[in-house]
């Protein structure tokens, strides 16, 4: 047995409790990001874990439902528990009934439509409608976008002053992701004081270059926003002009989100 699997355990026993779960955990998000079976080697070696500990993780994971393999490979993929989990978890989001709004939203505007929730310092990706335009910028559910560098990010940080306050206290310089990020907490600051005056956000090609985007807060009871929506396009076809015409749709649509939710509902 290797030191790996003692560590901790009086009298050199197998690792319990709660770095084993932790370790399941890792195993099943590796699983969520990589597209694709994965062998118990593969896993190993993407978490530093040895091959004997991997193989017991994914065959408690398997006992479970969590993980099933496939007899031709050998390989592992996620199972029907794994399916189930997610989808309770779309449930008690209240995605079953905010995603008709999204696709309201993509179908009036021809533009996709993502759904992100604070994570710390991201908001990430939980649903998105793609346009059906063939010219369209790709931002699957799980991707984690920047606060100060996006327009659901921005929304997040405007109508969130503890979020604010926790992310630009004592930062002098801020990552410069595109010509058009904000630099400066300062710079950024201005630009929140606008967007709490619209009530929407812009991303003017700040985080990717040839994608301009808008974004609202899905605010709680209180008036914090823990999430948000975002209208995004190639840059070509949202000129100037157009940020008066898509920034209030997304308003409306959160503003609906809010109001579908249950009461006490936080995401």
């Amino acid at each position: 047995m290797s030191a790996e699997d003692r560590e901790g355990r009086p009298g050199g026993g197998p690792v319990v409790g709660a770095q084993t779960i932790s370790r399941a955990f890792a195993v099943l998000r590796l699983f969520r990001e990589h597209r694709g079976d994965l062998g118990v080697g593969m896993i190993s070696k993407e978490l530093g874990l040895n091959v004997s500990t991997t193989h017991r993780i994914v065959r408690a994971l398997v006992s479970e439902g969590y993980l099933a393999q496939n007899e031709d490979s050998e390989r592992y993929y996620l199972g029907t528990g794994a399916l189930l989990l997610g989808q309770a978890a779309h449930r008690n989001f209240g995605l079953d009934v905010v995603y008709p709004v999204l696709q309201q939203v993509a179908a009036s505007t021809g533009e996709s439509v993502n759904l992100g929730v604070l994570s710390g310092d991201t908001a990430v990706v939980v649903e998105r409608i793609e346009s059906a335009k063939p010219l369209r910028f790709t931002q699957p559910p799980g991707t984690r976008v920047p606060l100060h560098a996006s327009s659901m990010g921005k929304v997040l940080l405007a109508f969130n002053a503890e979020t604010e306050q926790r992310m630009l206290r004592g930062v002098k310089r801020l990552e410069q992701l595109t010509p058009n990020t904000f630099g400066t907490p300062k710079e950024l600051r201005s630009e929140l004081e606008r967007t709490r005056a619209r009530g929407w956000s812009i991303d003017n090609e700040e985080l990717t270059q040839g994608v301009r985007c808008v974004g609202a807060p899905i605010c709680d009871g209180a008036g914090i926003a823990r999430a948000a929506i975002a209208i995004q396009a190639p840059a070509v076809r949202v000129p100037d002009e157009r940020f008066d015409e898509l920034g209030p749709v997304a308003m409306r649509a959160a503003k609906e989100i809010s109001a579908l939710l249950p009461p006490g509902h936080t995401f």
